[in-house]
């Protein structure tokens, strides 16, 4: 099993053949100078594919902090991009997996794979979310059209509640 540690989080217990930790990845490295990618890919077993994005806080969308709301929202953005196109680049032997993604996911069939993009921040009131998922929504629009992508912005409550992260008792 596996655990990812992120953010004053820890995600799992995830099955070793249904996580991919692309941010620690040899494939990231090598490629990677000005690639910013996610934590991990997880391999739901309905044939889902999760980006999963953590992060401590966000900035909230008022009207004296707007730059740095969509500054926010465009870091998450490349995140999801860069992830979607650096897992593909692999799995389609475009790039060299280095033996990091397990055969699960090259067994895909990836006409019928779900995509979601989830972010999770840790302590995050339930009424500061909506903003944040609806302004990822509409930035990643042109991707949930082509691709029927799903995002899902939570906090570590949620997130606790769909078993991604282990619940804490603060």
């Amino acid at each position: 099993m596996v655990q990812v540690n992120e953010s004053n989080m820890t995600f799992g217990d995830f099955q070793d053949d249904k996580i991919f930790q692309v941010e620690k990845s040899k494939l990231h490295n090598k490629i990677g100078n000005g690639i910013k990618v996610v934590e991990f890919i997880l391999l739901n077993d309905k044939n889902q594919l999760s980006f999963i994005e953590a992060k401590s806080s966000s900035p909230r969308p008022v009207k004296e902090n707007t730059i740095r709301f969509n500054e926010y929202i465009d870091e998450i953005y490349e995140k999801f991009i860069h992830s979607f196109n650096l897992y593909y680049s692999a799995v389609l032997n475009r790039n060299n997996d280095y033996g990091e993604i397990h055969d699960n996911f090259f067994q895909l069939d990836n006409s019928k794979v779900k995509f979601r993009f989830i972010l999770v921040i840790k302590g995050h009131r339930i009424e500061w979310l909506m903003p944040l998922s609806d302004a990822l929504k509409e930035k990643l629009s042109y991707h949930n059209t082509i691709w029927k992508s799903d995002v899902i912005v939570m906090n570590d409550k949620i997130a606790a509640e769909y078993n991604l992260v282990k619940q804490t008792d603060e």
